[in-house]
């Protein structure tokens, strides 16, 4: 048990995590029409066990690379062992098949379809969808077939929260904006010049200029997803900030801990936008 306790410190910290799934969920019920707490909380267990699955698997498949470029991870040097991991993975799958149902019981049959979707989806991430000698040197076509799980995600944290609500008119442009958020996010944190070439990060691949579009271009779509929402106001500054601070690459590639730390804000805000703005409409 305590070596679970490190890798839970160490790589799935609640103090990052926790925030994130309540926020997947609150954002849920304010689409919705309100901010009832006790309906929400089969939605949030859910997505909850879906950040925590989804850290353990993204561990086990990078193991190689983390051999090379991150040897102090937990399972490079040895912690935990591949077949540990492998095996929490495979509990952890069957319980997230099993809250399908007791989500579909909770909340509505719809929820439950989303949910057992959203877990089949990343089973085939995991199995990097059965084609991964095909996918790897397609790192930008890669990266989007594992974002795209934010889109069924999202129609999820709405569903289980608030059966009821018309989740075909708002949960595409919540998906839309949540995409685009961790896409950003995704590049944004592996901006390191000098990071190892075993990781094949964006910058390596593409350089700074498209890595400057790709982020543009996932900014554009949070962008519309704001709008459709009517978060612009609220959102767009911050979104500019993240796209004015990649200059720092061709300015001061050194200092790219800064981007990456706007677009860890930026992903909270995303996350985060929709209470805040149904809180601060009744003040």
């Amino acid at each position: 048990m305590a070596v679970w306790l490190t890798f839970l410190r160490e790589r799935l910290p609640l103090a990052v995590y926790v925030p994130l799934a309540l926020g997947f969920t609150l954002s849920g019920a304010t689409l919705g029409g309100g901010l009832a707490l006790q309906p929400a909380l089969p939605g949030f267990i859910g997505l909850l066990a879906f950040f925590a699955l989804l850290r353990l698997m993204d561990e086990c498949k990078d193991l190689d690379k983390d051999r090379v470029a991150h040897p102090d991870r937990p399972l490079p040097r040895g912690l935990l062992t591949p077949a540990q991991v492998q095996r929490a993975i495979a509990i952890g799958a069957a319980l997230m098949l099993a809250w399908a149902l007791v989500t579909a019981w909770l909340a509505s049959p719809a929820a439950g379809a989303c949910y057992l979707l959203v877990t089949v989806y990343l089973w085939l991430m995991y199995r990097e969808f059965y084609c991964g000698a095909w996918l790897e040197p397609r790192p930008l076509l890669y990266a989007l077939s594992h974002q795209l799980i934010l889109i069924p995600l999202a129609f999820y944290s709405i569903l289980a929260s608030t059966p009821a609500a018309p989740a075909a008119a708002t949960a595409l442009p919540f998906g839309l904006l949540l995409l685009g958020a961790f896409f950003a996010y995704e590049v944004c944190r592996k901006l390191d010049p000098e990071a190892h070439p075993v990781l094949r990060t964006y910058l390596r691949q593409y350089g700074r200029g498209r890595t400057a579009l790709l982020v543009a271009a996932t900014l554009l779509v949070a962008a519309s997803g704001a709008a459709a929402l009517d978060l612009g106001a609220f959102l767009w500054p911050i979104e500019a900030a993240l796209l004015l601070s990649l200059a720092l690459l061709w300015l001061r590639p050194d200092a790219f801990k800064i981007p990456e730390a706007i677009a860890g804000v930026s992903l909270l805000a995303h996350v985060w936008a929709l209470p805040a703005q149904f809180l601060w409409s009744r003040l």
